[in-house]
């Protein structure tokens, strides 16, 4: 069994169950394992982003240590995988990258529907930019409020709306894809991992491919060939990055830190 990193994916205590569940049926012998960010920072601006940035790189190195064949950045906003891959020894995936990599396969139109609130649309941007195939994206829909940010944990916030594919989460969703196809759109993007729970439930609701930017991601690990040449650290960057990142660690904790994207 090969086992991959999900970097920045959240530790659910009470599940019996590993990270993305979802996932165990598209890729059998394939074991997901949790590498949670320790930078309790949700990402509403570029500041915060780029502390995830650091989170992220941090728990990434723990998974390399832990034994992973891979990484892949639970995050449609892929943070640090510039740094991620200047410093691991094996493969490093980003899900937007492997998801707008599917998307725009083949120069097809493709769409975004997320289930956050434009404001967060600069993560997305940033992504389609860095990809090469903003020209090939006819639009982002946004179907979150600005005021779902303000409550995301528990049974009845947010996230749990979504993650659990909630009725009312779900149409608007569908509408958005509707939207999309009616720009032009011959495929559409999920601009959140956290909408990975869904994905299939969305494809088999329409008639346009629905892209699940985790599972991108995951398959681009699977079929990653090993590192031709592995990456040098300097001598204590990886401590001092450890250090950097413990010293944030017990700060109370934000809903939801790192899954935005």
């Amino acid at each position: 069994m090969r086992r991959i990193g999900l970097i920045g994916a959240a530790v659910d205590p009470l599940a019996r169950t590993g990270p993305a569940p979802e996932l165990a049926a598209l890729f059998p012998g394939i074991e997901l394992i949790a590498f949670p960010s320790r930078v309790p920072a949700f990402p509403y601006t570029p500041l915060e982003q780029a502390m995830q940035a650091l989170g992220h790189a941090e728990a990434a190195l723990q998974a390399a240590d832990d034994g992973c064949g891979a990484v892949v950045i639970d995050s449609v906003g892929d943070y640090g995988l510039a740094a991620i891959r200047a410093m691991l020894p094996v493969p490093a995936i980003g899900s937007g990258e492997a998801g707008l990599a599917e998307a725009a396969a083949q120069g097809r139109r493709f769409g975004i529907v997320t289930v956050w609130h434009e404001s967060m649309n600069f993560i997305l941007a940033e992504r389609l930019s860095a990809s090469g195939c903003a020209e090939l994206c006819v639009g982002i829909v946004n179907v979150g409020e600005e005021s779902d940010t303000e409550t995301l944990s528990g049974p009845d916030g947010y996230l749990a709306q979504v993650r659990e594919g909630r009725t009312g989460v779900v149409g608007k969703v569908l509408a958005g894809v509707a939207e999309l196809a009616a720009r032009g759109a011959e495929a559409v993007m999920l601009g959140c991992t956290c909408m990975s729970g869904m994905a299939d439930g969305i494809a088999d609701a329409v008639d346009i491919p629905i892209i699940n930017p985790l599972a991108a991601g995951v398959r681009a690990a699977i079929t990653a060939p090993p590192l031709s040449v592995t990456p040098h650290l300097r001598e204590g960057r990886a401590d001092l990055l450890r250090a950097m990142v413990a010293a944030v660690a017990d700060e109370p904790a934000e809903d939801c830190p790192v899954c935005i994207g």
